[in-house]
């Protein structure tokens, strides 16, 4: 009776555990068969390719930049050498052409060694496993999705060849160092393309994907050697090489090897590669292909992207616009040293409390600091002193300050380089050609300042107003106008006293004269001719900026809007375009990865132009306008303030309009110039507003001289550009173009204006 009795709970129990194994195995498999169920990417193919690099090239199918997350660059299956896959095959997975997709032989295999070691020392997992692991399960470690890895395994085998399967295994795993794929390992560790990897170099990838940081021969060299040795034997185990070859290769192979990778960076990656030809302008065209088709796009998909940048001009831009920066740095080092420390002098009489600062007791500013100190002085202080300035003259400690600056000036300069801007647009297409945006390209510096920084144009702004003025019929070429001393005086009794550059005034001068030689005391007495609202409207329209970002008041007339210089550049290039609408672009078609079309970016713009032709629009300002006002440009180069460098120093002799532009203090130096095929707007000054170039330091001297040099290359081999004839409505009358039926009749004085000479008479 008690052995029935122990029978019987025997009996319960083994039913209780079976049925709580069928519970829990029902579970699990209801769990899987959800899985699978709720999964349907593994039919798409396109889950296979993932995260491939967007591609920027230029008008000349030149690869600019790559754009991407995860480094990869697919390849095909006939593209890998046997090599590899036998590398591959005898390290990872030596039955793969004879498993299913789970090799239940190498799982037992693997448990064995693991409980003999105590520890996880070997996997059974094919590379069918691995693959779907890769793709689909994010490398969680859970039974269920260990279960539902087999079961995805099992699927991919029955939907795909081995070949297949080997061709999205080796377009997909991770291998270290920011490589995705064997083909952008092979460039980073080889520099080779993957068809022409080594026996020796495919067995160093085959050990990559169970441990890419232990096995990589640029962090563990030593690990990365011994492991060659085992896979090359693995290999011969195979019977994919003889013993002799696999020694002959082992011996030969690292000794050079390791020569060539002493140099390399043990932090090495595939980002560290990146291919960036032009990186400020792939920093605009990335934000634009953000914007249009999202992030996951940009970085994932593997857009081809062709744009409107020539790379040969690109090139001559960073060269000729880096030079002169770091020869204008070491220029305006010098200068501040001895002047006035790159800060107007004004400001330091107000510096007594920094006397106060830097006189308390155990305040010393040693060596090793006073470089971050320094910086601190001119981030967080000059500011607050320019306020100061407004309110008193006081030159309290004056002595302590001038000290202070002897010692300090000349660090604040050497620790802020100057930059500068370059942007490059053809007037008849629209197409950016050219784009850089400071003096270099880093971690520290990768502000684009030809599209962000805003800055004072100087008398760079002049030709708007001018253009506003003949637009307006109140001048014209045959104006002359007084350039004598004025004082101007507002509605609340505000004086303000313009002065020409150099102190110098020529008496009564037409405008011709007065733009060429950017005559001040000229385009004030313009501004006030013509009146804000007026030169607001003309600017607006041709810079295309809304109306509130100019100062209504005369100090416009000398450029204190504050304008970057790609807007810059539009305008001048609505000038060079007959006074036809540009609408300035970088990028000119899009596809996605398989070379289908997503976006016609240049057909997009000329159906809008085509839109304002139907409608009447495309002349931005009228003809005759921008014809007279590019004869005035023309006269700066061949006569004016840009002569000297562009038409004597530098000799660049094709037909050329522009505009130097320098601001107070010589803080930005600007020169706008363009032919009929290509218009180019440079701009160099510190990032910090208040800071110097240095006394003289105008935008003739600075700017003008790296336009003509870079001109100069743009033109070689490209045929003389000519300018197109004067309007029906125009005519000439001397070295001056009139239009048909204005004289330049008067213009009441908007403000009280004090003068020895009249205002204006006609010629």
């Amino acid at each position: 009776m008690e052995n029935d009795t122990k029978f019987t709970l025997f009996g319960k129990i083994i039913a209780i555990i079976l049925l709580l194994g069928t519970i829990t195995g029902g579970v699990i498999f209801g769990y899987i068969v959800s899985e699978v169920k709720n999964f349907s990417g593994i039919d798409n193919i396109k889950q296979f390719q993932l995260s491939v690099p967007t591609r920027l090239y230029d008008v000349n199918g030149e690869l600019i930049a790559e754009l991407f997350r995860e480094k990869r660059e697919l390849i095909s299956f006939d593209e890998i050498p046997q090599t590899l896959i036998n590398a591959l095959l005898a390290t990872e997975d030596q039955a793969f052409y004879n498993h299913f997709g789970i090799n239940f032989e190498a799982i037992a295999r693997a448990m064995i060694k693991n409980i003999q070691a105590g520890q996880i020392v070997q996997g059974g997992s094919t590379i069918t496993q691995q693959l779907a692991k890769r793709l689909f399960t994010e490398s969680e470690k859970t039974y269920g999705r260990k279960a539902l890895e087999a079961i995805l395994a099992l699927q991919i085998e029955r939907k795909f060849s081995k070949e297949e399967i080997l061709e999205m295994y080796f377009n997909q795993i991770y291998l270290g160092h920011g490589c995705y794929g064997v083909a952008t390992t092979a460039r980073l560790f080889f520099n080779k393309e993957v068809k022409y990897l080594s026996v020796a170099e495919s067995a160093i990838i085959a050990a990559l994907p169970s441990a890419p940081g232990r096995y990589s021969p640029l962090m563990n060299p030593r690990n990365a050697y011994e492991k060659n040795r085992d896979i090359l034997t693995r290999m011969v185990d195979q019977n994919y090489l003889t013993k002799e070859r696999a020694d002959t290769i082992y011996r030969e192979f690292w000794p050079e090897f390791i020569e060539s990778i002493k140099t390399e960076f043990p932090t090495k990656t595939a980002h560290t590669k990146i291919t960036d030809k032009a990186p400020h302008f792939t920093s605009y065209i990335r934000q634009i292909l953000e914007n249009r088709f999202g992030r996951d796009a940009v970085y994932n998909d593997g857009l081809i992207v062709y744009t409107t940048l020539d790379l040969r001009r690109q090139r001559s831009a960073e060269k000729h616009l880096q030079t002169d920066l770091e020869i204008q740095t070491r220029l305006s080092d010098s200068l501040n040293a001895y002047t006035r420390g790159s800060v107007d002098r004004g400001l330091f009489g107000t510096y007594g409390l920094l006397r106060m600062i830097f006189s308390l007791p155990g305040v010393i500013i040693k060596h090793d600091i006073e470089s971050r100190t320094r910086r601190a002085i001119v981030d967080e202080l000059v500011d607050a002193t320019d306020i100061l300035t407004l309110l008193t003259d006081s030159r309290i400690n004056q002595n302590a300050i001038e000290t202070f600056r002897s010692t300090s000036a000349l660090g604040v300069t050497s620790n802020l380089e100057v930059e500068g801007a370059l942007v490059s647009i053809e007037p008849s297409t629209g197409y950016i050609t050219a784009m850089v945006g400071g003096s270099d390209f880093n971690v520290d510096n990768q502000l684009n300042r030809a599209v962000s920084a805003r800055r004072q144009p100087g008398s760079a702004f002049k030709p708007f107003v001018y253009g506003a003025g003949i637009d307006s019929k109140i001048i014209t070429s045959g104006t002359t106008i007084s350039d004598a001393p004025l004082v101007n005086i507002d509605s609340h009794g505000t004086t303000w006293s313009p002065g020409n550059y150099g102190g110098n005034y020529s008496g009564l001068v037409n405008i011709k004269h007065a733009l060429a030689q950017s005559i001040n005391i000229v385009a004030v007495r313009i501004y006030d001719m013509i009146g804000p609202e007026k030169i607001t409207a003309f600017s607006s329209n041709i810079l295309k900026v809304p109306p509130l970002r100019f100062n209504s008041n005369p100090t416009m007339a000398l450029g204190t809007s504050e304008l970057t210089p790609f807007e810059m550049a539009g305008a001048y290039a609505i000038y060079a375009n007959r006074g036809r609408d540009v609408i300035p672009h970088g990028i000119r078609l899009v596809l996605d990865k398989d070379g289908n079309e997503i976006a016609n970016i240049e057909r997009e713009i000329g159906d809008i132009l085509a839109i304002k032709e139907r409608n009447n629009e495309m002349q931005v300002i009228p003809e005759e306008v921008a014809f007279i006002m590019t004869d005035l440009m023309r006269g700066v180069i061949d006569k004016g303030t840009a002569r000297k460098t562009i038409r004597e120093v530098h000799r660049f002799t094709h037909p050329a309009a522009g505009k130097t532009g320098t601001t107070s203090n010589w803080t930005d130096a600007w020169f706008c110039g363009f032919t009929p095929d290509i218009v180019t707007v440079i701009w160099v000054g510190y990032d910090k507003p208040f800071l110097s170039l240095g006394k003289h330091q105008a935008g003739g001297v600075v700017a003008a001289p790296i336009w003509a040099k870079y001109m100069k290359d743009v033109y070689n081999g490209m045929p003389r550009p000519t300018f197109p004839p004067a309007p029906e409505n125009v005519y000439k009358n001397g070295d001056l173009y009139y239009i048909k039926g204005t004289h330049g009749s008067g213009g009441g004085s908007r403000m009280k204006m004090e003068s020895i000479f009249d205002d204006y008479k006609d010629e």
